[in-house]
């Protein structure tokens, strides 16, 4: 314990990680994670479910972030973004433009230019659909909320008020990263979207080897899939696309415009190349995919290596441009690759609308569909698809999937564990069912602690041993302290005493409170405030011993007459009462073994000596339990007469 003008306690703490799904608990889709470590709070994502059933399943639950009358900024200390698909950034202007966040806001340069043209479009969606109610935020939120983005680079470790962020390379999509979290000794590392395996135009995840994370934070969404060959897959794919076009039909790919579809768009593009196929390819997605492209040629040094060794990278040679209107209507055989990739809207919907009839045609999906969109039902293989209230869609063409996605499967998760080797998994944006399933798999195979929170659920993870923190104490509550009464005096002062008399001590209840932040206090210190003992208990905390104590081992006897002749001069000037137990010490004569003095100042302070090995020396202990304004300028020469011995 410590005592300055603004005393405080040093008290051992249990240390753990708190990790809390705002979304993406027990499913997949609006992913918001808070992580708590050691006194900083971070959330990790802020994103949509484009397929929710209801408006509260649609956005993060960050009213659960809401307590004290405390804003967002004061609750957050960094907002992270790991890419920049729609459900992991789509709520993040509401955050900052409508719940009003201004705090530190972390992404990498690729997300902070693609993001924006990812909510714009799904603000235009949302327009159309008005689903809900309408959108929650604006196209002006969207520019302000990416324009207060810091960028971070690849491995850069950026320091925040003693939190360091580290991002590492994570596959998926251009721009993704795992983040790795360090403060006070204790690290977790967030996943977001990975893949272990490479893509035609990114590379897989890289991670340094054993960085022992006390807690890893991995997506589950493709946790109990093992998928075959990726090459394979996408021959058959491709061979489906041919035979639909040789027998007349057309072919309908929804595809996300940036990302996933420029994977798709290679792939399709090199089979034409070996096959030399002439039937036309066309991408509609207006200016957001020319935008798109155009951000990936410069962000081109963030793809593959087969990429980066081209001179013009995503190039397609039987790959066109085109609008709606060109395609819509005609009868000739073609492959139309267009958005959205789940068919809730848009150019996508509306071909699927005329094609989906046609027995002839194919709808052949790229990727996962979330639950409650209308590319589940299609991948469902559901005959009749109602799209709104007035319109019906009766399915007769046929339809693939192509179940190669840009998540890690089961392998690429226990892969990166094994790699990583963390003392604690939690999983997150994954379905319940899966994770039951993946959730002893990890246990059992790798031996590490697994756990699963629900949404809203928190997840603690106590990571190592009790670590010290300072507390900050109430002055008004110093003052208050009520001191314990000293040891009764032994009735003959010549018997020998017992070295092991209980030093005095001043008791109080208290309550730790989190301060309020201002101007120089940027981490909300702990304060312990004045409440009673009921109340202490009531709330689940021990009523609190303070007690401030200064000790010498081998102080000089002459050196302690010398300042105590002093001090008891000062104490009578000033008419304080001491009192010396069991008598005032012999001065002129050695201290016997296992002999003790001390004095009791104010019944606030006291002083014990006793002997010690070295001759002539004494061990001196001085415990104070308040300050006293009468008493600190008495007792501050005698407190110096210790710092120079």
């Amino acid at each position: 314990l410590q005592a300055a003008c603004h005393p405080f306690v040093t008290f051992l703490a249990p240390m753990s990680i708190r990790v809390t799904p705002l979304g993406a608990g027990q499913h997949v889709g609006r992913s918001c994670i808070l992580v708590e470590i050691t006194g900083k709070r971070v959330l990790f994502d802020c994103g949509v479910s484009p397929g929710a059933k209801s408006p509260t399943e649609h956005f993060p639950e960050l009213d659960k972030l809401t307590g004290g009358g405390k804003s967002f900024t004061q609750l957050i200390d960094v907002v992270i973004v790991s890419h920049y698909h729609l459900d992991h950034v789509g709520a993040l202007p509401y955050l900052t433009e409508v719940l009003g966040y201004t705090g530190p806001l972390l992404m990498t340069h690729p997300t902070r230019a693609i993001a924006p043209l990812i909510c714009r479009d799904y603000l235009k969606v949302e327009a159309r659909n008005n689903k809900f109610g309408g959108v929650r935020y604006s196209e002006a939120a969207v520019s302000a909320c990416f324009e207060r983005a810091t960028c971070m680079q690849l491995h850069e470790r950026v320091v925040l008020d003693g939190l360091a962020i580290t991002p590492f390379y994570a596959g998926h999509v251009l721009g993704a990263v795992m983040i790795l979290l360090e403060h006070r000794g204790k690290s977790a590392l967030y996943t977001g979207d990975f893949t272990m395996v490479a893509e035609h135009y990114l590379s897989a995840a890289k991670v340094p080897l054993a960085l022992r994370p006390d807690v890893l934070i991995t997506e589950a969404t493709c946790c109990t899939t093992v998928r075959s060959s990726k090459r394979a897959k996408e021959q058959d794919f491709c061979r489906k696309i041919q035979e639909t076009l040789e027998n007349g039909g057309k072919v309908l790919i929804p595809i996300p415009s940036i990302g996933r579809g420029q994977e798709i768009c290679l792939a399709c593009d090199r089979h034409w190349e070996r096959a030399g196929l002439s039937y036309p390819m066309y991408a509609i997605g207006g200016g957001m995919a020319e935008r798109g492209l155009n951000f990936f040629r410069l962000f081109a040094s963030w793809s593959s290596d087969l990429v980066r060794k081209t001179e013009e990278p995503f190039n397609f040679n039987h790959v066109r441009m085109c609008d709606l209107e060109d395609v819509i209507d005609s009868d000739a055989p073609m492959v139309v690759f267009a958005g959205p990739s789940m068919l809730q809207a848009g150019v996508s919907l509306s071909l699927f609308r005329k094609w989906a009839p046609d027995r002839r045609n194919l709808v052949s999906f790229a990727g996962y569909c979330l639950p409650g969109t209308i590319g589940h039902f299609v991948q469902a293989k559901v005959q009749k698809i109602n799209i709104d209230a007035d319109t019906t869609i009766q399915v007769r063409c046929s339809v693939d999937y192509l179940s190669h996605s840009d998540h890690t499967d089961s392998r690429g998760i226990l892969q990166l564990i094994s790699q990583v080797v963390p003392r604690h998994v939690v999983l997150v944006h994954g379905s319940d069912k899966m994770m039951q399933v993946f959730q002893p798999i990890v246990k059992r195979r790798l031996g590490v602690p697994c756990s699963t929170p629900a949404q809203g659920e928190c997840a603690e993870i106590f990571a190592g041993e009790a670590m010290a923190q300072e507390v900050l104490v109430s002055p008004d509550l110093v003052r208050s302290a009520r001191s314990v009464p000293c040891p009764p005096a032994p009735p003959n002062p010549h018997l020998e005493l017992t070295p092991s008399v209980c030093p005095p001590s001043a008791e109080f209840a208290g309550l730790f409170m989190q301060r309020k932040r201002a101007a120089g206090d940027a981490n909300g210190a702990l304060e312990l405030v004045g409440k009673s003992a009921r109340s202490a208990s009531s709330a689940g905390l021990r009523v609190h011993t303070l007690r401030y104590r200064h000790e010498v081992t081998a102080l000089a006897s002459a050196t302690f007459q010398k300042a105590w002749a002093e001090l008891a001069h000062e104490l009578r000037r000033a008419e304080l009462p001491f009192r010396w137990y069991p008598a005032e010490p012999p001065w002129n004569r050695a201290l016997q073994s296992g002999h003790q003095f001390s004095v009791t100042l104010l019944s606030k302070m006291q002083c014990c000596i006793r002997p010690s090995s070295n001759t002539g020396h004494w061990k001196a202990t001085v415990d104070w339990t308040d300050e006293d304004e009468r008493l600190c300028p008495a007792v501050a020469p005698f407190l110096d007469a210790f710092g120079e011995a």
